[in-house]
């Protein structure tokens, strides 16, 4: 008996390999994609949430309110109300962050947004405009004349 050969099957496991390959990579690329967007984005909503408890316990001055704006401002890019050398996610200016209190005569409110920032995944980008935003009642003293 004349054994036969199989020569077609040659190779099939490399094709299968390329082939798979890339499928599994580009699931792997897209898990870490939306995976580093969600991570980047919740830091950004924990900082805005701690400035933003911060804000309403800050003593507001109301002939000059640039020092508590700007303390807050600082509070959610960099962590901390003096400026710092890096940001706690990439690209965030304090130019993205906008502190509104709502100020009749004393602030009632303060809401702390974050505009015009873009997270930079790895195929795409996330274009986060007045996200996240947080607006919380103030209880802190009013001063100035």
């Amino acid at each position: 008996m004349k054994r036969l050969r199989k020569t077609s099957e040659r190779g099939n496991a490399l094709v299968e390999f390329a082939l798979g390959f890339f499928v599994l990579w580009g699931l792997f690329a897209g898990v870490y994609q939306f995976g580093y967007a969600f991570y980047v984005y919740n830091t950004l909503l924990a900082s805005v949430n701690d400035a933003a408890q911060m804000a309403a316990k800050l003593d507001y001055d109301t002939s000059n309110n640039t020092a508590y704006t700007t303390a807050i401002k600082n509070m959610v890019v960099y962590g901390d109300t003096t400026a710092g050398t890096r940001s706690l996610v990439p690209n965030l200016t304090t130019a993205n962050v906008t502190v509104t209190p709502d100020v009749a005569t004393m602030p009632t409110n303060v809401t702390v947004t974050v505009t015009g920032y873009t997270i930079n995944a790895l195929f795409t980008t996330y274009s986060l405009n007045n996200k996240p935003r947080v607006t919380i009642k103030y209880y802190g003293q009013l001063t100035g004349s």
